[in-house]
């Protein structure tokens, strides 16, 4: 703006001034009001046309040399507007092309029919392929965030989604004091299951016990499988009796192919998750310890009591 507003100062209307003027508000307000007043920052940024149009006030109109600062508000809408905010930019700045030709005309806006489509067509070419690169990239970004944190053979969280869900977890759990159990699980003779039938069948039975876990478990409970055949779920607002309740109920619908051990450990306020996990998968091995099929407590105080799932 400053650069075309020295440029030949002597010539310019006062209607290039004004639009001077807004044209530089303009970006001030979009980038200095707070993101919650979302109203007022996309009325300053579709205002911005309106006064980069007062530019081209008795310097040539549509063919002005300063209609190309129109570019910029498509640019910023490309990139940061919304579909709909794109096509309604679109259409506004063929208004600001072509009725200051119909209702104004000369000499402050000459008539130039080539020059505002030509203007017209561009600035839609570049919001439009903006928006479409950058929803593209959005959706790859949130592909790849989620493929960071998604087990891609269960569909579970993975052990980075596990550690990341279940500290927010715990951390809403100090701020209420609420009960917490973790149960750690391990598939029984998995490992002569992948040997003697193949990775396909051992990969389905991952799968499916994904799926009674998904089924079994609440919606607002977290479910990882954390590697290979142990599978982790964070209760919330759960005590190690309701943990047995599910594990009770998880055993009716498992067949004996997928059967499983599992330890819980019930959380303490303040104890780190690894801490929590280490007690549960210390109370995992002594169930597999004693047979497999069975469900160990682990107490706070690190013995454990054997309980017959």
């Amino acid at each position: 703006m400053a650069i075309a507003t020295a440029t030949d100062w002597s010539s310019h209307h006062t209607v290039f001034f004004v639009g001077a003027v807004g044209a530089c508000a303009v970006p001030l307000v979009v980038t200095m009001v707070p993101r919650r007043f979302r109203t007022i920052r996309r009325a300053a940024a579709f205002a911005g046309l309106p006064m980069l149009t007062l530019l081209q006030a008795y310097s040539g109109g549509a063919a002005s040399g300063y209609s190309v600062l129109m570019m910029m508000a498509m640019v910023w809408f490309g990139l940061r507007g919304s579909d709909e905010e794109v096509v309604a930019m679109i259409a506004l700045l063929a208004a600001c092309s072509f009725l200051p030709m119909l209702l104004i005309g000369p000499p402050a806006y000459p008539v130039s029919w080539g020059h505002a489509t030509l203007l017209v067509l561009i600035g839609a070419t570049v919001a439009g392929s903006l928006r479409m690169a950058m929803r593209e990239t959005r959706r790859l970004t949130e592909r790849l965030r989620k493929e960071a944190v998604i087990d891609p053979l269960t569909g579970l969280l993975n052990r980075r989604g596990w550690e990341l869900a279940a500290e927010q977890t715990l951390a809403q759990a100090r701020r209420s004091g609420g009960f917490v159990s973790l149960i750690a699980f391990d598939l029984d003779e998995f490992k002569q299951l992948n040997d003697t039938l193949g990775h396909d069948q051992g990969d389905r039975v991952l799968r499916e016990t994904a799926e009674r876990m998904r089924i079994t478990l609440r919606a607002s409970d977290i479910v990882a499988r954390l590697g290979g055949d142990e599978f982790a779920a964070l209760l919330i607002s759960s005590t190690s009796d309701a943990a047995l309740t599910v594990l009770g109920r998880l055993r009716e619908i498992t067949p004996a192919r997928a059967s499983f051990s599992a330890g819980i450990a019930n959380w303490a306020d303040n104890e780190q998750l690894d801490d929590l996990l280490r007690r549960a998968d210390l109370a995992l091995y002594a169930a597999k310890a004693g047979g497999g099929n069975r469900t160990e407590n682990a107490p706070k105080a690190f013995t454990t009591d054997m309980v017959e799932a």
